[in-house]
C-alpha cells in the first residue's frame, strides 16, 4: 500500500547545512523532525553519520532548537565538532557544504551520511552565482 505525501514535491528535500561553524537545518528537516523544543546531536565515527533527534535522554545536554528558528531555517553552533568531523571525513566546510538527509521512522531520528553520496551537488545557476561573487 501506498502512502504518498503530495507536499514533498514542492517543499523539498531535507537539507542540512554544514559550515565551519554549525550546522543549520531546513524547514523540511524540521517538519521530519517534528518541531521538538530541544534536540539531541549524536555521532557515529565509523560510518560518519550525525544522528539527531528531538531531546529524550535526560543525562545528555541538548540543544535548543524550535526558539532559534529563523528564517524557516535552525542554525546550531558546533565548531569544535566542526572542525572534528573536517578532519575525520576529509571535507572541507568552508565554504558550506550541503547534504541531503534521511528520516529514520522506526528510530525517530534524522540521519545526516557526511559522504559524497549524499552531498548536494550545486546546480549550474548556483555554481554561476559563485563565480560572480
Amino acid at each position: 500500500m501506498y502512502q504518498f505525501d503530495f507536499s514533498i514535491v514542492r517543499a523539498g528535500a531535507p537539507i542540512v547545512t554544514l559550515s565551519t561553524t554549525g550546522l543549520a537545518f531546513n524547514p523540511v528537516v524540521r517538519s521530519l523532525l517534528e518541531y521538538p523544543e530541544k534536540i539531541d546531536v549524536g555521532f557515529d565515527e565509523k560510518n560518519n553519520v550525525i544522528g539527531v533527534c528531538a531531546h529524550k535522554q535526560d543525562k545528555e545536554r541538548p540543544y535548543g532548537f524550535e526558539p532559534r528558528a529563523k528564517n524557516g531555517w535552525v542554525r546550531i553552533s558546533c565548531r569544535d565538532f566542526m572542525r572534528y568531523l573536517s578532519v575525520k571525513t576529509g571535507f572541507e566546510f568552508k565554504p558550506a557544504k550541503q547534504f541531503v538527509a534521511e528520516y529514520d521512522e522506526p528510530m525517530k531520528m534524522l540521519l545526516i551520511k557526511v559522504d559524497e553520496a549524499h552531498l548536494k551537488q550545486k546546480t549550474s545557476s548556483e555554481e554561476e552565482d559563485d563565480e560572480k561573487n
